[in-house]
Parts: C-alpha cells; sequence; structure tokens
C-alpha cells in the first residue's frame, strides 16, 4: 500500500513538473523576439535577391556613373546565390533523397 502512495505521489509531482514546463515554454513562445527568430531559421534572409534588386536598380538609372556598380551589384548577387543560407525544407528535401540514394544502394548490395 505504502508503495502505490509513493508511486501514485511520484506521478502526480511529474505530471505538475511537466505541466510547469510546458506553459513556461508557451510563455517563451509567445514572446516577439522568439517568434522572429524562428522564422530566421525556417526561412532565411535572401541576401542575393536583395543584391540583385539594388543593382537592377541602379542599372535602370539613367546616370551613367551607377551602371559600374550596378553591374558589381548583380555579379554579386549570382555569386552569392550559391553561399544561400539553407531553410528547413530543403535540408528536409535533401535528407530524404540521400536516404532514398542509400536505400537504391543497399539494394543493388
Amino acid at each position: 500500500m505504502q508503495d502505490a502512495l509513493r508511486l501514485a505521489k511520484a506521478r502526480v509531482d511529474a505530471f505538475a513538473r511537466a505541466s510547469q514546463d510546458r506553459r513556461s515554454v508557451a510563455m517563451s513562445m509567445a514572446d516577439s523576439a522568439t517568434g522572429e527568430k524562428l522564422r530566421m531559421v525556417v526561412k532565411p534572409p535572401n541576401i542575393s535577391g536583395s543584391l540583385r534588386k539594388a543593382g537592377i536598380v541602379l542599372l535602370l538609372t539613367p546616370d551613367p556613373f551607377t551602371a559600374i556598380p550596378g553591374t558589381a551589384l548583380l555579379g554579386a548577387s549570382y555569386a552569392m546565390k550559391r553561399r544561400q543560407a539553407a531553410d528547413l525544407g530543403s535540408l528536409a528535401r535533401e535528407t530524404a533523397r540521400t536516404m532514398q540514394t542509400i536505400r537504391d544502394l543497399r539494394s543493388l548490395l
């Protein structure tokens, strides 16, 4: 009987701790700064797109002196495209593709 009471008390204490942890996580997730950081992880900013837009604007302006920096920014945007940060969706797709390749190779062996 004593063991059953101790076990029940331990379960109630564990449930109370888990509930408190869930509440603190929910409170921290409601913070706007945390939400913004999570959005940055899920979809990182596209630096090459910003460079491309700035380069096109400089190329389209009638001033002849802006053509050289505009061309440089446009070229830099294409160079940065290869170094763009991967988002979670692309990581998941690449992982699935890699796992499928491993399964195919195992089936050949």
